[in-house]
């Protein structure tokens, strides 16, 4: 399953906190062993199906079941990183989406709010000139 970047750096950085917290209060968990082979638990799935960007990017997923949610962090490592020779853990995957996600506000969504933006200008100054109060 493809997630939008900003969906799947916001299942790893809740992925991330989650072994955090585990390790913290379990040290027999490893930090870099859960960075690695992350334990994926109900309290991320209730998070993640919870969270308001999900409802609002990918409704289809808020509803997913805990052996789902497993799958798609799974599918996530092993899709893995355009560097073949870099470590594939939660943080390496988190800063490859944040900077997939970054590049996709420069490149498409900031152009298009500009453009947008700019066909709104010319509108108002029209319906200003004719009488109507600015806001």
């Amino acid at each position: 399953m493809d997630l939008k970047a900003n969906v799947a750096l916001l299942l790893l950085q809740i992925v991330l906190y989650r072994q955090q917290e585990l390790s913290h209060a379990d040290k027999s968990l490893k930090l870099d062993d859960l960075l690695q082979e992350p334990i994926v638990d109900d309290i991320i799935l209730t998070k993640f199906n919870t969270h308001r960007l999900v409802k609002l990017y990918a409704s289809g997923l808020s509803g997913l079941q805990l052996r789902t949610l497993k799958g798609i962090v799974r599918s996530l490592f092993n899709k893995g990183l355009p560097d073949k020779n870099a470590p594939v853990t939660v943080v390496t995957l988190a800063n490859y989406y944040y900077y997939t996600r970054v590049a996709e506000l420069e490149q498409e969504q900031i152009p298009k709010l500009k453009k947008q933006i700019s066909e709104l200008i010319p509108q108002r100054n029209g319906e200003i000139g004719r009488g109507l109060k600015p806001c």
